[in-house]
């Protein structure tokens, strides 16, 4: 019987530090990572079709660092995925309209 209220005991603490490990740390960069992603996909989107400029150059137009970001064009279309699948994003351009985000 020891023995069950110790697990108990262990499996509590190990709720309440991973609820003030998601409160403290990781809501704030799940945040980040949905907000990076969306501007990433709709600028580069812009820069590639509608400025008509390499990928190269429409990723050095960045101040921040966007290295942790997968960011890939296909068919007129930009995704933008952040690691560990904490958010993605992508950008479709329309002629005549531009880019606009766009569920994934």
């Amino acid at each position: 019987m020891k023995f069950v209220k110790v697990i108990f005991v262990l499996l509590v603490a190990a709720a309440i530090s991973a609820g003030a490990f998601w409160q403290f740390y990781l809501k704030e960069q799940h945040a980040f990572a949905q907000l990076a992603t969306a501007y990433s996909a709709k600028m580069v989107c812009s820069c590639r079709f509608v400025a008509e400029r390499e990928m190269a150059s429409c990723l050095g137009d960045f101040t921040d660092d966007i290295s942790q970001l997968s960011i890939t064009e296909n068919d007129h279309t930009i995704k933008s995925k952040a690691p560990l699948g904490l958010s993605k994003d992508m950008a479709a351009f329309e002629p005549g309209l531009g880019c606009t985000l766009v569920k994934p």
